[in-house]
């Protein structure tokens, strides 16, 4: 094809070169600067520049900007003239000019791939910055005056109009434009062509400015890609990728290394390889083609080079490596890796070659495997493992070779990187160095005002770029940052773009020799100084954008007290910090002295805080306090009151290090000007005006009293302050919201219990001031919310209060009741509680009138600032609950009025009228009155009861309902947080109902067990009355029949009850909820919806876990433990006035400070203890741990009981408190106090699952280099299969971190080998994880001595230790070494063998066993590594079998059996020895002689002497009288291995030996059996029979008919569980019957809106809550089943409760309802076909396949494949196309089915190595088939040992 002919089409990528008087190639200047340019020196056609990116542009069609540039116009005015000009008008023109941009788009697409012809106007798009060339007529150009500007922009307009006209006169207009043609380009309304002119840009040497001018310079059209070759999933010339090494899962990266250039692959310290995001590894493809110009797509026969984009140079392969490198990798690498600077480099030449069989001509599709081939060598690229930085202490960068042969696993991925990615690190890249030049610029003194534009403008790009909003010219400073883009983020601080802003905020404050300054702190608000002002603003901004972390939207758990954070170690609640955040934290120093010059400093400061634990405690000291204590005093801003406020928490969690300084700092009486006082004063009779009179008035009132700047006093009472500030007075305005924010100070100084501050803030306002001012109506809604959250912290949440159990475990049997109702039913009764309610009376009696109140409202969230009030009264009501204020009778009318807060059905007015014309209603007004307690107005009642009731409801009602539903979307977030805290306090109240029925369950059972047992009470002597107990037979029947009547259904029959209208209302309100978009509150919603759904299931589950005690013995410890525990509570919860500290003044000169400190500290200790120093208190903690110790550690069957004691006492919670204490690190009293806690803790997990659940969960706070706590991760894992298969990978690479940085301690290693193996099956993930970190790990922890020096150091530990093996030695760390590699290879996991054995060979092994100085622990260690990595394996290990050294280690065993017989004679028997030789020894011979690799290996002819004395060494062991009995049957098993292989190998043995073991081999088979019945009978003969005493058959006797009970029960309720879940099923598919016709959310759930939320929430689930995931995944299947059976009682209850809640009064035409309630007939296939199709529309199909891809989870994984094939379930098509476009669209499907190939994978080899059939049994078996061929040797089919396993199995 002729060069010349092809044409120039749409969407071409070209480059244009100029000619004329100035010769090259249109460029730019990276992505900061919009100037373009000519840089003639850079390069030509031939040579292009080596920056080709720069000079591309698209062809595109001309697009159309008339309604964009009226919509720019109009912003622009009204920017200037701030006044609004219409905004209804700004949003049309709007909307008019985006509708624009889209039919430019679709216009584009039509005209793609069109001839260009001369004559016409196209547009050129600039590739790498996404910018069109643009034409301003308006200005003239920067340097040539007379020409006009040119420049680069984003969205175009009509100055980027080009005609394309010819230059030679052969080509006319209308001709179609060949490519290589010269044109000239003139921009449409400039009407001057495009000129490359003369003058050069002065900041950049050698480039010539382009502008528009009437000139002759003429543009040459070279392609680069035709529009045909510009696709997506093709490899293109010009695509930037990164190459990911698929064996050794690392990046080719080229770097600098100690000044040179290296190319290796670089290993990442991230956990998952794929997800390191390095520039440095990202490398240009470029396709090779004979015009130097031209790129195009990739073929897998061409040719290409990859250029390095970080530093524009080539990969290549050059000869010569050093012979270091020859050595270590063999003699195959021929040539090694580099990166040369030029691209016409021979080289550089690289082909590609597919891992498939591809057609040679074929495009090569991105995201490909491939193998390069190095072209002019012939040699393929091959990694090494040799380190290039060897000095390092952990190599990270391995060299890469090229070699002769291919080999299949030097394979690279192509990882391509979205354009989008790249543009942003370019332009991160180009303002880095920009504002590099300016902060040198800068430093010398001087900033030209051109400049200084230019970094402002720079600024506010960067402002949005980081905020990733787009620039719609609003203002910079205003933007908000919803979702945090991490990537950009990473890049500021990668660029060192951070680094350049804090450059920008150093460098105008430095003094400049002599001048001074460039700016002066002090000056910057002068009116000359604004730009400079301006720009630090933007710099600050720029800096907080940067870290606005995604910790922002974690939802913190519900633990009412959660301790702080020990100073002591450093364990913190937060996640690690991310590095962006220590980045900027470095600089704390310099902004902090920039605080309140307002620049955004102080704005910067506290948003980099806000929640970041780490940073406040290592940032914050007395220091930074005093700075904005100072500046309060100063600028009496509330502002720097909230700051302080906010240093007191992280995410909603207490600091106690920061709350103290603050509480020092802020009531320290030299500060008492800064603060507001408050006082009650008796009511003055005159002050009283009419106004006032109105209310009922109390005898006193509030004063505030405060000091201005100018030390004058001012007081007021709060009511008049409030008053004028409503009637607009600014200066009283401004006191009460300085009052506000103080309050709140105070309230976030007691937060969690902080008693330094409670005792002096409670002081000055009692609980009476605070309760006038939170129930004066007078004030404003925010300052009584304030007042409300101040009495929360400082009165309710502090010590006399303690959280109550809803659901109780252990109970005292004495303690039952025989009867119970729920009036008297009392879960916490005790004397103190009526003193403390006393206290709270007025307080309590508030909180329930306002909340109903609140019902009352015609729409209860109507006001934003009395929707602050509710919050804080419904957040202290919940507080009240949890502290058990309230009776179960209370927290029943509670639930009904916080029911009616949330519910969305509501109209008062209307319900009054129709409570009158129904009869019904006022039969169920008086029902409930007598039931529920008659406290609740009859208003209230009625207008509940009749929500559903009232037929005759005028139609008038219904818009006013609407709008009670109307804004589920525009209701903010203290909305959500309220109806949040109220689905807490339901979820407690039903808790408390759950405990209730319970305790009636249990009082039932001890009812009827009394009247069949009354020895009970009467024989106290303990003489049982002599009756047969079979004819005391219990009445189960009757309790099963209370129990199922408890469950009461409908409205009549329960008062247990939460709402009036059996339930209805209580679903309504959460199918409401469910469809908020506030994910916390939608899973608290759905639990609670499972939760309702599962009364019958969860009553089973907690009944079962309920533990009687009964004995006295048990009821001692019961009562023991209580005391114990409530003390240990209290000292821990005050930990902060008892525990050391050191140096508490810090920095506090004066001698009256610390005065001042010791008269506190002794007023302290009286409350607690009245010694006056702390020591004793340590001295209790100490008593009481020790105590509890006690009560861990007996007897199997007692320390079951305790543990489980224990658990339902909450012990653990308490300690995991107490290991939180911040304590001086040198403390030693406390470090013994941490020493008990964590003995207390393993006890109280070791061996018990549940527990170990239980600390599970805490598991962080183990998570630290404490030897103390990695015993206690060791107990937590302990043979817990479930826990160790789970594991994060972040556990094991936590611990061997801390083996490299805190020393060898053997306690880490045991942790790791404590999760190797579980309930005696291996985890080989952990296996995998722990060798894959060792291995990465180096030599500081995996400590080997291989070569002769450091022999001879292991040789000289082994003889100084012959007396035994010190614990923390670094002989005992290596042997713990060596066990755990042995144990990661266990169980035959090839991987972890070979990795093994290349740590550690055989004759290095050999060598140290065999030596004389070897002690035995060592051998021991050492031959067990043999048998796991050599012997006992999965594929050959040929070494073993073929040298000499395994025959050498036989000798050695030989020697020590010998020994072993010999010491036993001498009567001076060596327990380590023994242990060695009758474990370690007979197992690696029996292993090895029994290994299937070992039938054809020919040594063993060889050495047949050595199987002969082995022989003889184990027949005389058998003989030896003192071998127990387990130990036996091992020698046998070893003798009979060993003559098998005597017999088939024909080896001659000595005549004795022979007779001996035939005689052996024949009495086997018998004596096994006897053996078995002997060590039973000596089992059963070890436990004592224990005497019975009357008491405890009572015991027992008790504990069993409980039992009988609960099994009884389980029989009866089974069907009703069932039935009563499958409920739930049904109100999903019909959710709109719970509301109203008509209203909004009855169309809402009828559309399926409530089902998509449903399937959109469970996605969110995945990572927080993986229970109720799987849950809602589960409901969801049901959804999809046909309905089965649930028994004639089960079907019974269907139909009460489908007809309860389902049913909708207007529409029972008993037609609709019948298939619901109907429920046992089987739906046929086409209804469950709807249902699929349904689901599918909300979503189901992209949610499987989202969770498939995303779960980590195994359950959620199995339950999402589940759910998938029900949805398939039955071929339905439309199912079947959605996933279909699922997968096409979007890319899904690679990721998709690459996971479910691993899974499946995975599972084969979990199968595969669980598989029962073992080598070693197989090997036991005698064989026929001697020549059969051996299967293993290859060991890649999927199950290897299967076909020796059926010749085998069959003899």
């Amino acid at each position: 094809m002729n060069e010349m002919s092809s044409f120039l089409h749409i969407g071409d990528i070209v480059s244009l070169y100029a000619e004329g008087s100035v010769n090259g190639f249109i460029s730019t200047l990276g992505l900061v600067d919009d100037r373009c340019v000519v840089e003639p020196a850079a390069g030509d056609l031939d040579n292009p520049p080596k920056k080709f990116r720069d000079c591309l542009f698209k062809v595109c069609p001309m697009n159309r900007y008339s309604a964009q540039k009226q919509y720019w116009k109009a912003k622009q005015t009204k920017q200037d003239k701030d006044k609004i000009a219409d905004v209804v008008l700004l949003q049309k023109l709007q909307h008019a000019a985006q509708m624009e941009q889209k039919q430019n788009e679709t216009e584009n697409k039509k005209v793609h791939g069109d001839v260009v012809k001369y004559g016409s106007v196209i547009q050129l798009l600039h590739m790498k910055s996404n910018k069109y060339l643009t034409v301003n007529k308006r200005l003239p150009a920067l340097l040539e005056k007379n020409a006009m500007r040119v420049t680069l922009d984003a969205t175009g307009n009509e100055g980027s109009w080009l005609f394309i006209q010819p230059f030679w006169k052969l080509r006319s207009n209308g001709d179609n434009v060949v490519v290589g043609d010269k044109v000239i380009l003139n921009p449409v309304n400039a009407g001057q062509p495009l000129h490359a002119s003369n003058y050069e840009l002065a900041d950049n040497a050698g480039c010539k400015e382009v502008n528009s001018v009437n000139c002759n310079t003429s543009w040459k059209i070279n392609l680069f890609m035709q529009f045909c070759d510009h696709m997506e999933e093709v490899l293109k010339g010009g695509d930037v990728v990164r190459l990911f090494h698929a064996e050794q899962e690392k990046f080719l990266t080229c770097d600098e290394y100690k000044g040179k250039l290296h190319v290796f692959l670089r290993t990442t310290l991230r956990q998952s390889a794929t997800s390191a995001t390095s520039s440095n590894a990202l490398w240009e493809v470029e396709v090779v083609h004979h015009d130097p110009c031209r790129g195009g797509a990739g073929h897998w026969n061409g040719l290409y080079r990859f250029k390095h984009l970080a530093t524009g140079n080539y990969l290549a392969a050059e000869g010569g490596s050093s012979r270091a490198s020859r050595r270590n990798t063999g003699e195959k690498i021929k040539y090694r890796l580099v990166a040369v600077p030029h691209g016409n480099d021979i080289a550089s030449l690289f082909e590609l070659d597919p891992t498939t069989l591809q057609k040679t001509d074929s495009f090569v599709p991105r995201n490909s495997y491939v193998r390069l081939r190095h072209l002019c060598t012939n040699t393929w690229i091959q990694s090494t493992n040799v380190p290039i930085d060897i000095d390092e202490e952990r190599p990270i960068r391995l060299m890469l070779g090229t070699c002769p042969t291919k080999e299949d696993k030097e394979a690279f991925a192509i990882v391509s990187v979205p354009v989008s990615e790249i543009r942003d690190l370019d332009f991160a890249n180009d303002a880095s160095s920009m504002l590099a030049n300016v902060v040198e610029k800068m430093n010398e003194g001087f900033l030209s005002q051109n400049d200084r534009r230019f970094v402002i403008q720079l600024l506010e790009d960067l402002v949005f770029f980081v905020s990733d909003v787009p620039n719609n010219g609003q203002n910079v400073l205003d933007i908000v940052v919803t979702k945090p883009n991490r990537e950009r983020q990473k890049l500021m601080r990668e660029q060192n773009i951070l680094k350049q802003i804090f450059g920008i905020l150093k460098a105008p404050f430095k003094d400049k020799g002599g001048e001074g300054p460039l700016v002066r702190l002090e000056e910057l608000s002068d009116q000359k100084n604004a730009p400079y002002q301006y720009m630090f603003r933007l710099c600050y901004r720029v800096l907080r954008h940067s870290q606005e972390d995604y910790r922002k939207n974690q939802v913190p758990g519900v633990t009412p007290h959660p301790q702080g954070a020990s100073e002591g170690r450093g364990t913190s609640l937060t996640a690690p910090l991310c590095p962006l955040q220590e980045h900027i934290a470095k600089q704390f120093g310099m902004m902090q002295s920039q605080i309140g010059y307002d620049i955004l400093a102080e704005d910067t400061i506290t948003a980099l805080l806000h929640n970041n634990r780490k940073l406040l405690e290592k940032h914050i000291t007395k220091t930074e306090v005093e700075t904005f204590v100072s500046l309060v005093r100063k600028n009496r801003e509330p502002r720097f009151l909230d700051y302080l406020s906010d240093l007191c928490v992280s995410n909603h969690i207490a600091i106690p290090v920061t709350q103290e300084l603050i509480c020092k700092c802020v009531l320290d009486s030299k500060n008492s000007d800064i603060l507001i006082k408050t006082e009650l004063r008796p009511v003055k009779e005159m002050s009283q005006t009419h106004e006032y009179l109105s209310i009922e008035y109390s005898e006193e009132e509030v004063w505030l009293t405060w000091t201005d700047k100018n030390n004058d006093h001012h007081e007021k009472s709060i009511r008049q302050l409030a008053q004028e500030a409503r009637a607009g007075n600014a200066h009283d305005e401004n006191v009460l919201s300085y009052y506000r924010y103080q309050l709140k100070l105070f309230a976030r100084m007691c937060l969690d219990r902080q008693y330094l501050a409670i005792k002096e803030i409670s002081q000055q306002l009692g609980v009476d001031l605070i309760f006038l001012c939170m129930a004066d109506e007078m004030l404003p809604f925010d300052l009584r919310a304030s007042f409300c959250h101040l009495m929360l912290h400082v009165h309710v949440d502090r010590d006399p209060q303690e959280l109550v159990m809803p659901v109780k475990f252990a109970r005292l049997w004495t303690e039952i009741p025989t009867a119970i109702t729920i009036k008297d039913y009392d879960s916490n009764l005790n004397a103190s509680r009526d003193d403390k309610k006393n206290k709270f009376a007025s307080t309590m009696e508030f909180v329930e009138d306002y909340l109903n109140n609140v019902v009352s409202e015609a729409v209860p969230f109507a006001n934003e600032e009395k929707n602050k009030l509710t919050f804080e009264v419904v957040s202290l009501a919940h507080n009240l609950i949890y502290f058990g204020f309230y009776s179960f009778s209370e927290l029943l009318r509670l639930t009904r009025t916080l029911l009616g807060i949330i519910d969305c059905v509501q109209n008062p007015q209307l319900m009054m009228q129709a409570v009158y014309n129904d009869e019904v209603t006022g039969k169920n007004v008086r029902r409930s009155i007598q039931g529920v307690g008659h406290m609740m107005t009859t208003m209230v009642l009625s207008r509940k009861q009749s929500i559903f009731s009232s037929p005759s409801l005028s139609a008038g009602s219904a818009p006013e309902q609407v709008d009670r539903g109307r804004s589920i979307e525009n209701e903010n977030i203290v909305v959500m947080e309220t109806k949040l805290k109220i689905l807490e306090i339901l979820q407690f109240i039903l808790n408390v109902r759950l405990d209730y029925r319970i305790s009636y369950l249990l009082s039932v059972f001890k009812k009827e067990f009394v009247e069949v047992y009354p020895m009970q009470d009467s024989a106290a002597d303990g003489t049982a009355p002599a009756f047969d107990s079979s004819t005391a037979a219990m009445n189960l029947d009757r309790i099963g029949e209370h129990a199922e009547a408890m469950f009461g259904v409908g409205k009549s029959s329960s008062m247990l009850e939460v709402d009036d209208e059996g339930g209805r209302m209580f679903l309504r309100v959460l199918i409401h909820l469910t469809m908020h978009d506030y994910p916390p509150l939608i899973s608290g919603s759905l639990q609670l919806l499972f939760k309702h759904f599962s009364q019958r299931q969860e009553v089973l589950h907690t009944f079962k876990q309920v533990q009687l005690l009964i004995s006295a013995q048990d009821v001692e410890n019961y009562k023991v433990i209580k005391s114990e525990l409530d003390k240990l509570r209290t000292m821990v919860e005050k930990s902060e006035l008892w525990v050391d500290k050191k140096g508490s003044t810090k920095g506090d000169s004066t001698g009256d400070g610390n005065k001042k400190e010791k008269k506190e500290h002794g007023a302290d200790e009286e409350v607690i203890a009245p010694g006056e120093k702390s020591s004793e208190n340590y001295q209790i903690v100490k008593g009481i741990l020790e105590r509890l110790n006690k009560m861990c550690g007996v007897g199997e069957q007692v320390r079951k009981k305790q543990q489980r004691l224990l658990k339902n006492m909450d012990a653990h919670k308490v300690m995991l408190d107490l290991l939180q204490i911040p304590y001086e690190k040198g403390d030693a009293k406390m470090m013994e106090i941490l020493k008990f806690t964590h003995q207390f803790l393993q006890k109280f997990c070791a061996g018990n699952q549940e527990n170990q659940a239980l600390l599970h969960k805490h598991l962080n706070l183990f998570l630290t280099p404490g030897l103390l706590e990695a015993e206690t991760m060791q107990h937590i894992f302990l043979n817990n299969y479930q826990l160790c298969s789970e594991i994060n990978e972040t556990v094991p690479q936590h611990f061997i971190h801390c083996v490299a940085t805190h020393g060898r301690h053997v306690q880490y290693l045991d942790f790791l080998h404590t999760i190797i193996k579980a309930e005696g099956k291996y985890v080989k993930k952990c296996q995998d994880m722990i060798m894959t970190e060792l291995t990465n790990a180096g030599d500081d922890v995996v400590v080997f001595y291989n070569d002769k020096a450091s022999l001879a150091t292991l040789l000289e530990m082994m003889t100084a230790a012959r007396d035994g093996v010190e614990e923390n030695s670094p002989l005992m760390y290596h042997i713990s070494l060596v066990d755990l590699l042995a144990a990661c290879a266990e169980g035959k996991n090839v991987y972890t063998e070979i990795k093994c054995t290349s740590l550690l060979p055989l004759e290095d092994v050999v060598r140290v066993v065999t030596h004389e100085d070897c002690i035995t622990e060592v051998k021991m260690a050492y031959v067990n590594f043999v048998n796991h990595c050599y012997v006992d394996t999965e594929v050959e290990m040929k070494e073993i079998y073929t040298s000499n050294h395994i025959w050498t280690l036989f000798e050695n065993f030989t020697l020590d059996m010998a020994q072993m017989c010999k010491k036993r004679e001498k009567r001076l028997p060596d327990a380590t020895l023994e242990k060695y030789v009758l474990t370690v020894v007979l197992d690696t011979i029996n292993a090895f002689f029994s290994s299937p690799f070992s039938e054809n290996s020919t040594s063993l002819q060889t050495h047949q002497t050595i199987v002969v004395q082995l022989l003889q060494s184990t027949m005389r062991l058998l003989e030896c009288p003192w071998l127990q009995q387990q130990h036996k049957s091992s020698v046998e098993s070893c003798i009979r291995t060993l003559a098998m292989v005597a017999k088939s190998r024909s080896i001659a043995l000595p005549m004795d030996l022979d007779a001996h073991v035939s005689s052996l081999l024949n009495s086997s088979s018998t004596s096994t059996v006897q053996r078995n019945t002997s060590s039973y009978k000596a089992a059963t003969r070890t436990f004592p029979r224990v005497s019975t005493t009357p008491n405890q058959w009572d015991y027992k006797n008790i504990i069993e008919k409980l039992q009988d009970i609960i099994n009884a029960l389980e029989d009866r309720l089974k069907p009703l569980v069932e039935a009563e879940l499958s409920v739930l099923v049904d109100v999903l598919h019909r959710p709109e019957l719970l509301f109203m016709e008509g209203t909004e959310a009855f169309q809402r759930c009828e559309s399926g809106g409530f089902l998509s939320k449903l399937v959109q929430h469970t996605k969110d689930l995945m990572e927080t809550e993986e229970k109720l995931c799987i849950k809602v995944l589960r409901t969801l299947q049901q959804m999809l089943v046909k309905r089965n059976k649930y028994g004639e009682r089960g079907n019974l209850l269907r139909k009460m409760l489908v007809n309860n809640y389902l049913q909708n009064k207007r529409s029972s035409s008993k037609g609709e309802m019948g298939d619901a309630a109907g429920g046992g007939q089987d739906q046929d296939w086409s209804a469950i076909a709807a249902v699929q199709c349904r689901l599918d529309r909300e979503g189901a199909t992209k949610l499987v396949a989202d969770l498939i891809m995303n779960t980590k989870n195994e359950k959620i994984f199995q339950e999402s494949i589940l759910l998938a094939i029900r949805l398939l379930d039955g071929g339905n098509t439309e199912i079947q196309k959605s996933f279909y476009n699922l997968m096409t669209s979007d890319k899904k499907s690679e990721k998709f089915f690459k996971v479910l190939h691993d899974r499946m994978k995975k599972a084969q080899q979990e199968t595969k190595s669980t598989v029962s059939v073992n080598m070693s049994d197989i090997g036991n078996k005698p064989r026929e088939d001697k020549d059969e061929p051996d299967p293993g040797t290859k060991g890649t089919g999927p199950c290897p040992f299967v076909p020796s396993a059926g010749p085998a199995l069959a003899g």
